[in-house]
């Protein structure tokens, strides 16, 4: 392979040639534009020319007129008369026969915008295959396939019906009596002695009420209450001031009541950073994370809200939405990343992000919303209902205060909203109502959720609330524009 970062020899004349198109596209639209002044310019040269020959024979014809004006001044009015009447014809030509683009030279910045959008989109383009990588990336999709089924087929074998999971959560739970509890394979503190207790026992109660519906769990249904005990062990684990070690020992023994195996646990442990990522996934932890938190929180039923988890991880959500065009871009920022950064490391800053991906992927999931970037700093999401934007938005800086109590670093966080009918290419959106979503998160404060006027009316009639907050000039707009605050907090007072 060469160094100049081509595939193969037959993609380099490729990309040379439609380099060399574009620069002659280019070129040619210049020449056009060029072409039509020169023709102009020869038209307006005969027809001043012609006219200032008629005026010319005209005072020949009277010498009276020709005295008057002199030989010595003859000759000048003459190239006057020729000069403009040269440049009446040829503005009013050009006026009439060049369009508008074309004389301000926007028909050159258009073909350089459509140049550059084109070489971004080459350059993202994913790398053409040849048949060999073809057929190996073939080969290794059939592999995966069949050690996927073959695992299926075993775990399906080995899956363990509820009433054998509950009665091996009733024995590992020491206030239940039963046969002794094996040998703990790490050694735990007592308080995560306690803990981990408190998790079988919340794992049981909640597995009570799935009884009925699913005697028996499939793979699937293992993997959605592997996610939700992940959820719930993390939540008791940050309560209780756990070690990461004691953290992953627990969620080890208690997904092993569901016949998941040791190395299979590590290995879902492993990959949980991926499983965040996912929204079905996380709506799945974060439904067990709000379960076991209410239950610290004196919830006697907190543990039966897994049945409820399960019936939404076997349901296949559709987030069309509403049927109307206008659709809402909420922008999310974290505040004070760079100083965070700085102060803290990049390890403890990437975990703050983390807790804002997890956050802000949860409100998307429950309330119909779509990723549509990430920005480094924030998330860009839309949302066919205006009004689930603003709820996830409360959401989210609720969630955000809920769990900045007692950490060590809180996130800031700032969001705005804007509504309107973007521009939708290549599953990205583009146009007026993105900027301005941009522009309203950039003037939003700490902990606060700024809106436009246009999601404020729309949504009207709901049971949300806002607060005029003025207007603000905003970069890229000629007029200031009204800005609203969507009430999250018990003590702000709603606008009128």
């Amino acid at each position: 392979m060469s160094d100049d970062g081509f595939a193969n020899e037959e993609e380099r004349p490729a990309k040379r040639t439609r380099s060399k198109t574009q620069v002659k596209t280019a070129r040619r639209v210049g020449s056009n534009v060029f072409a039509k002044l020169g023709m102009l310019a020869l038209i307006a040269f005969i027809v001043a020319g012609m006219l200032t020959w008629v005026i010319a024979f005209s005072i020949e014809e009277l010498p009276g007129i020709k005295t008057f004006i002199g030989r010595r001044n003859y000759s000048d009015l003459l190239f006057f008369i020729f000069l403009v009447a040269f440049v009446l014809v040829l503005s009013t030509s050009a006026w009439a026969f060049l369009s508008k683009e074309e004389l301000t030279g926007q028909v050159h910045v258009k073909k350089f915008q459509r140049q550059e959008k084109q070489l971004w989109n080459q350059a993202l383009a994913p790398p053409k295959l040849t048949p060999a990588q073809q057929a190996a990336l073939e080969r290794q999709k059939q592999r995966r396939l069949e050690e996927e089924q073959r695992l299926l087929a075993e775990q399906d074998g080995e899956a363990p019906s509820l009433d054998d999971v509950l009665a091996a959560s009733l024995d590992m739970n020491p206030t239940v009596a039963g046969p002794a509890m094996p040998a703990a394979r790490t050694a735990f503190t007592p308080q995560a002695e306690k803990q981990k207790a408190s998790l079988m026992g919340f794992i049981s109660r909640g597995l009570e009420g799935v009884m009925q519906k699913r005697p028996k769990l499939d793979t699937f249904n293992k993997f959605g209450v592997n996610l939700y005990i992940a959820g719930a062990a993390d939540a008791l684990s940050q309560a209780s001031n756990l070690s990461e070690a004691e953290g992953n020992a627990i969620f080890i023994d208690s997904v092993g009541i569901l016949g998941t195996k040791p190395d299979q646990a590590q290995k879902f442990i492993d990959g949980m950073h991926e499983y965040l990522g996912n929204p079905k996934y996380m709506s799945m932890i974060e439904s067990g994370r709000e379960a076991m938190t209410a239950q610290m929180s004196g919830d006697g039923s907190a543990a039966k809200r897994l049945e409820r988890a399960l019936d939404s991880w076997n349901v296949r959500k559709d987030d069309s939405g509403s049927n109307s065009s206008t659709i809402a871009v909420m922008f999310t920022d974290i505040v004070g990343s760079t100083n965070m950064t700085q102060t803290h490391g990049d390890a403890a800053a990437q975990e703050v992000v983390r807790r804002h991906n997890r956050i802000v992927r949860a409100a998307l999931t429950s309330y119909s919303g779509r990723e549509v970037k990430h920005t480094g700093d924030g998330i860009m999401a839309s949302f066919a209902n205006v009004a689930n934007a603003v709820e996830a938005g409360i959401f989210i800086q609720r969630k955000v205060n809920a769990e900045n109590v007692g950490s060590k670093i809180p996130l800031g966080l700032k969001i705005g909203i804007n509504a309107g009918e973007p521009i939708v290419e290549d599953d990205d959106l583009f146009g007026t109502t993105v900027q301005l979503s941009a522009r309203i998160c950039d003037k939003a404060s700490n902990y606060q959720i700024l809106v436009s006027e246009t999601v404020k009316g729309i949504c009207q009639g709901k049971a949300l609330s806002f607060i005029a907050r003025g207007t603000r000039e905003m970069k890229g707009f000629k007029e200031p524009i009204p800005l609203y605050e969507a009430v999250w907090q018990q003590n702000q007072s709603a606008a009128a």
